[in-house]
């Protein structure tokens, strides 16, 4: 829980500060393709779904989708999380 504090915190401030994140090449001499933004919103859902919170880490995930269409690393996650789902409900059902 620590951890999506101190990632919330990240995604606040990069909010706030959105041109440090659109120049992240110059200004953190960072040549990711994700933003920051978008990694502290991909690593608080992680945190969630480590926390088995999966509500949660799916909102997480699909707010990522929602500013980041593109994001490949969401899209996986989700379809992940959706295939343990299925899975569980499965089990469920032949239990």
């Amino acid at each position: 829980m620590q951890a999506i504090e101190e990632f919330e915190k990240s995604y606040i401030f990069f909010c706030r500060h959105h041109w440090i994140d659109k120049y992240r090449y110059l200004t953190l001499l960072s040549s990711s393709k994700a933003s920051y933004t978008e990694m502290a919103l991909l690593n608080i859902a992680f945190c969630y779904a480590q926390s088995n919170n999966a509500e949660l880490s799916k909102e997480y995930y699909k707010k990522v989708i929602e500013l980041f269409p593109d994001s490949e690393m969401a899209k996986s996650a989700l379809n992940m999380i959706a295939s343990f789902e299925d899975k569980q409900d499965d089990f469920n059902k032949n239990s």
